[in-house]
């Protein structure tokens, strides 16, 4: 049987009042507030961030599979999955997939990563799911969605949290959301038949099925982590299946978030086993043309875990949007002038990758002095090709700050005239580096300032994506 070894999870730190886009768009506000990238992040970045935290205490290089599953992704033609497993610094001869096209995405990459991990053709499989949507201005969408990222790393049932056991799944190709190759947006059938005749339907059949399956109730399950489009039809979708909401229904999350698509029920699912105790029973059910629905139950290790992970605990750390045309700026609705950078070669960024995405320094094997980037001649002693790739720290303090008012899109403001933090930061194992700062307001910044790395999109040359790390305050949790 295959389990849930480790779970961990990502929201931005950005968060934009749905009060603020109502006054905006004069429209009614659906109330709370909605998770926002950063100008510098993707679905791919965050799922980077969720994939280490879900990876805190575990060797990377026993992954033996990466499944990332999303519908926003920044390719239309290559695959994210690979780049983020080499920034997790897994090994260069794992599976590595992605699941798209469909809502549904993140709860089939789990059932292929448990699939795999029965079979015995894995031990250890890596499921992410981040989603970065993009709603058409003035709609209800645009309130609704919010950014976020989810990780889950399946293997042997015997060693886990949380044994899968099992799924169920039903078809229902319409209706929906669907987006065309030519659309910018997604689009929906009457949202109010999608409810009735889509997501009321599918999803109880799916759970339905399962419990029936398995001789349970719905008195038998301590939580149902279920995906909902809004706060309103997920709250519906406790009757038929006679739950009791109050107390059953994970919270959607849906004032402090908003639906982080593909990663939404599986962020639920993470929110659940952070408040688990053993054998409890958790079922988790997505919907997108139709709905899967897995059957989890805990074990004595989901307490063991509790606290080790941030996981939701981002929720709780964030920064104000302070108005919408920000918003729209840094959700690239509107053109606010950021230069494509000239600054990078595509043949270098390849030959480097090695150390730029995984993030290895060199030591010196003279002088014994940690150096980043990866060099032929040592900075410190001139000692010429006589070093070791090292893993470095990702946690530091800043050393020197300077800020540049002449380039780059700088602090989370989107009108592109701010500037652009850059710091001389002392990472906790020595290495001395510099690093441009995200997520700060520059009177943040000094000589001490607590930071920890970041894996951002750098910059873009004749439209490749350059990803890499930035600085960041520590996110400390309430």
């Amino acid at each position: 049987m295959a389990g849930i070894l480790s779970y961990g999870a990502y929201i931005p730190m950005w968060r934009m009042s749905r009060d603020e886009i109502a006054k905006s768009i004069g429209s009614a506000s659906l109330g709370g507030e909605r998770a926002v990238i950063s100008w510098d992040e993707d679905s791919l970045t965050m799922g980077v961030e969720a994939g280490l935290d879900c990876l805190t205490g575990f060797e990377p290089k026993e992954i033996d599979g990466l499944y990332f599953a999303t519908v926003s992704s920044p390719f239309k033609e290559k695959q994210s999955a690979s780049l983020i497993a080499s920034a997790l610094d897994l090994r260069k001869d794992i599976f590595t997939f992605d699941f798209t096209d469909s809502l549904r995405a993140g709860t089939l990459a789990v059932k292929s990563a448990s699939d795999a991990v029965k079979a015995g053709t894995m031990k250890k499989v890596l499921v992410i799911a981040a989603d970065a949507r993009k709603a058409e201005p003035r709609s209800d969408a645009e309130q609704a969605f919010g950014d976020g990222a989810v990780a889950l790393l399946l293997g042997d049932g015997k060693d886990s949290l949380a044994e899968i056991e099992d799924f169920s799944t039903v078809l229902d190709p319409i209706p929906g959301p669907w987006r065309r190759e030519e659309d910018s947006y997604p689009k929906v059938f009457d949202g109010r038949l999608d409810t009735r005749y889509g997501l009321l339907k599918d999803v109880p059949q799916a759970v339905g099925d399962l419990m029936k399956k398995h001789s349970i109730q719905a008195k038998d399950i301590s939580k149902f982590a279920f995906y909902g489009p809004d706060a309103r039809s997920h709250a519906a979708i406790a009757a038929p299946l006679k739950i009791d909401a109050k107390t059953q229904m994970q919270d959607l999350l849906f004032k402090s978030v908003g639906v982080t698509g593909t990663a939404h029920c599986l962020l639920l699912l993470v929110a659940a086993l952070e408040q688990a105790k053993a054998n409890d029973r958790i079922i988790c059910a997505s919907y997108g043309e139709g709905s899967d629905a897995l059957l989890i139950k805990t074990t004595e290790k989901v307490e063991q875990v509790k606290g080790k992970r941030k996981g939701t605990k981002y929720v709780s750390t964030k920064k104000m949007i302070s108005s919408y045309g920000r918003f729209l700026a840094v959700k690239k609705e509107i053109d606010v002038g950021w230069p494509e950078w000239e600054k990078s070669s595509v043949v270098k960024y390849w030959r480097d990758e090695s150390w730029l995405l995984p993030f290895y320094g060199m030591k010196c094997n003279k002088c014994g002095a940690l150096q980043y980037p990866v060099r032929k001649v040592c900075t410190n002693c001139g000692e010429k090709d006589n070093h070791v790739k090292v893993k470095l720290a990702r946690k530091g303090r800043v050393f020197t700050f300077t800020h540049d008012y002449l380039l780059g899109p700088g602090n989370f403001t989107g009108d592109g005239i701010n500037p652009t933090s850059r710091v001389l930061v002392d990472l906790e194992d020595g290495c001395r580096m510099w690093l441009e700062m995200t997520d700060h307001e520059i009177e943040e910044v000094n000589i001490g300032t607590s930071v920890e790395l970041t894996f951002r999109l750098l910059h873009q040359k004749s439209g490749f994506l350059f990803y890499g790390w930035r600085a960041r305050p520590v996110r400390q949790s309430s």
